[in-house]
């Protein structure tokens, strides 16, 4: 009989039934959250997502996100089949068909037929699918912010509760720190007063992509998303994206938005982004000085 690695017999009750024993899908990064199975069952073909504990505890990302949005990552998977849902609803990208999940264990998707994306071979339409989607989603505007299913936070509560994470991320990586850098930043924090609130992926990069054969993207990762500043997203768009990337995203973004003036949230922005190692770069100095 095949079982459902890493899950209890409770757990692998309400699941689809194996036909083959599933088979380990090797982690892109060593600090990778989840360990993944190619699962073959009897409904088809399917990912499991088992949740590593030790590794979230030690995650600089899942720490900010908790601490900042009150995520309650990983608690938060029994809401993840929400997201599954409004990103069907309002985004302009496909996403996995939701199955099953449980919280603080894992998360069970219909697996997705393409090819991984690699961020060295961009192509223009990715760019504008990207635009597209990122433009539909911040058609939803929000005065509260937080979780994406419940976000409860008022907009005067972003300042202290940016300026509180980035000293608590802070604390933690001290010795990654410029300290000449922080206490203009943490000032202009404490000043990072934001009304316009949209959905956000907090950990957006282009791995987090599968191309079907129809050239179209499907984002296979949505534990992160939640409820955030539209600069915050914006600054980190401009990370993400190459400067000719950024200009074809621009292009087809600002046909229904604005592109926000932001520049006088963007220290904050970036050293939120850089202390939660959203793409990994260890150089504070170098990374300030990209955008």
């Amino acid at each position: 009989m095949f079982t459902y690695p890493q899950l209890s017999h409770a757990e692998q009750a309400s699941l689809p039934k194996l036909i083959a024993q599933p088979s380990v899908i090797p982690n892109k990064f060593e600090d990778s959250t989840h360990q993944l199975f190619d699962c073959q069952t009897a409904n088809g073909a399917m990912v499991l997502k088992v949740c590593n504990t030790a590794t979230i505890e030690q995650s600089h990302f899942w720490l900010g996100a908790n601490h900042l949005f009150a995520a309650d990552f990983p608690n938060s998977l029994s809401n993840i089949d929400f997201t599954h849902h409004f990103l069907q609803k309002n985004g302009a990208l496909g996403v996995p068909e939701f199955v099953a999940a449980s919280a603080n264990r894992f998360v069970l998707t219909r697996f997705v037929e393409g090819t991984d994306v690699d961020a060295r071979q961009i192509k223009d339409d990715w760019v504008i699918q990207l635009a597209n989607h990122i433009a539909k989603l911040h058609q939803l505007s929000y005065s509260t912010w937080g979780t994406l299913h419940a976000p409860q936070f008022s907009a005067n509560a972003w300042a202290s509760r940016l300026h509180d994470t980035l000293v608590c991320l802070t604390e933690q990586q001290q010795p990654r720190i410029a300290e000449a850098l922080l206490p203009e930043v943490l000032a202009q924090a404490a000043q990072c007063h934001a009304s316009d609130f949209v959905p956000m992926m907090l950990d957006l990069r282009w791995d987090q992509f599968r191309c079907l054969s129809t050239n179209q993207l499907v984002l296979i990762d949505l534990d992160a998303f939640v409820i955030a500043p539209r600069a915050l997203d914006l600054v980190l768009l401009e990370y993400i994206l190459t400067p000719s990337q950024l200009a074809l995203f621009k292009q087809h973004y600002t046909q229904t938005h604005a592109w926000i003036e932001h520049s006088a949230h963007t220290p904050a922005y970036q050293l939120l982004l850089f202390l939660m190692n959203i793409l990994g770069e260890t150089d504070l100095v170098r990374w300030m000085q990209r955008i």
